[in-house]
């Protein structure tokens, strides 16, 4: 049996979510599973709960705490993650939640994109600011309100899209509209939980041997075109530079908090009768930061999506978010008279290129294999051979479709 993380106090940390109950027992089980999370150790918890009245009843919840392996706790650098994600639920989606009240729109019409929040801690000192084993965030489980997690193996449809692109949309606009109408609040208390993050920063092994071995993928997949190497190459450095840049966004027409790993693993739906999607939800907020929102669009679409339906339905795509992003700046109260979609089309343009590496790297996590190793050993081995083994049939078919739409939406710079 594999021994799953131990979680101390959890009463202290859910009980004020609980309106006046308190926890009497509780079950973990796992649920991360190998090729599906690269970032945390995620926990299913079936709580006992005591009401006021005294009657029992059950919650379903899910514990994230951070990755045991000291390499992988290096890589993933919960001291800055857990910090950013928790502010998301503890600071911003309250924030977004009084905006809209303020602006009279129904509690029913609001955002949903969001797990519902049952509390967060970095330590079990109080006192202390800094992250540690302890820490955890925890969540509503979205499986018991039948939301069904996306699979990274099957890119997303036309419906799927859409309603992506629509969710993302609310979620960018609401903290653009917060920075515009109460600009104080949202520069002191906002803000700064989501500065520039460099990923790699704290690993740069691992980031040369991605470079080299994403290089092997894409020669193995052009059939040694030289031009289209050097073109990826170029752009991976320009992507790594772009991630260790200071963090000196300016306040931009279409800045914004952005979720930067906007891709199928961290989106959940909701389906009615007729098997349609009616609702979402986004999760795994941890490299949350400011900055375009052209650079989630993007990265979804070329993460994501099924390639012949990207390739036929691109400009549509743009065109549902941006009208979904300027209907929920117009419906907060926040000017919208110089959001033209001519000024979105060419930021998305001024930006793309960006993403186009970022979806070549993250190919490999999509189309990874499943391996069959223990908890104490998957979180690193994971890591490790996803960096070092050379890219599948699969993978390189990927990349080719990859490559072949960049050059025809004209973004392979």
């Amino acid at each position: 049996m594999d021994s799953l993380p131990d979680i101390c106090d959890l009463g202290h940390v859910i009980e004020p979510h609980l309106s006046g109950g308190s926890l009497r027992s509780y079950q973990t089980n796992s649920l991360t599973q190998p090729g599906d999370n690269y970032g945390s150790v995620l926990l299913s918890i079936r709580a006992q709960v005591l009401r006021p009245d005294g009657e029992l009843y059950e919650e379903n919840l899910v514990a994230k705490v951070p990755p045991t392996d000291p390499k992988f706790w290096q890589f993933i650098q919960p001291e800055r993650t857990c910090l950013t994600e928790n502010a998301l639920y503890k600071v911003l989606a309250p924030a977004l939640a009084t905006l809209q009240e303020e602006a009279g729109i129904p509690q029913a019409a609001n955002f949903d994109g969001f797990a519902r929040y049952y509390g967060s801690r970095t330590s079990l000192d109080p006192s202390c600011q800094l992250v540690d084993k302890h820490a955890i965030l925890v969540l509503e489980n979205l499986r018991s309100s039948h939301y069904v997690p996306g699979q990274r193996l099957q890119p997303y449809d036309l419906s799927h899209t859409l309603m992506a692109l629509t969710y993302m949309a609310q979620f960018h606009a609401l903290p653009l509209a917060l920075r515009l109408l109460k600009p104080h609040f949202f520069q002191e208390q906002i803000k700064p939980f989501f500065e520039k993050f460099d990923w790699h920063a704290a690993a740069p092994e691992s980031k040369a041997i991605m470079k080299a071995k994403t290089l092997e993928d894409i020669r193995k997949a052009t059939n040694n075109n030289e031009e289209l190497i050097s073109r990826v190459k170029k752009l991976s450095d320009e992507f790594f530079d772009f991630l260790a840049a200071p963090s000196n966004m300016p306040d931009g027409q279409f800045t914004s908090i952005i979720h930067s790993d906007f891709w199928i693993n961290n989106l959940m739906f909701q389906y009615g009768p007729s098997g349609t999607p009616t609702h979402m939800k986004i999760i795994d907020f941890q490299t949350a930061q400011y900055d375009s929102v052209a650079h989630d669009i993007i990265s979804f679409l070329l993460s994501s999506v099924d390639m012949p339906i990207l390739e036929l339905h691109f400009e549509h795509m743009l065109e549902v978010y941006y009208k979904e992003f300027i209907s929920c700046l117009d419906r907060v109260g926040a000017e919208v008279s110089g959001y033209s979609y001519e000024a979105f089309r060419a930021e998305v343009k001024r930006v793309a290129y960006i993403q186009v590496p970022h979806a070549i790297f993250m190919t490999r996590f999509i189309l990874a294999e499943n391996v069959n190793v223990t908890t104490e050993q998957k979180e690193h081995h994971q890591l490790a051979e996803l960096l070092k083994n050379t890219g599948s049939e699969r993978i390189c078919h990927r990349l080719n479709q990859i490559l072949s739409i960049a050059q025809q939406l004209d973004i392979l710079y």
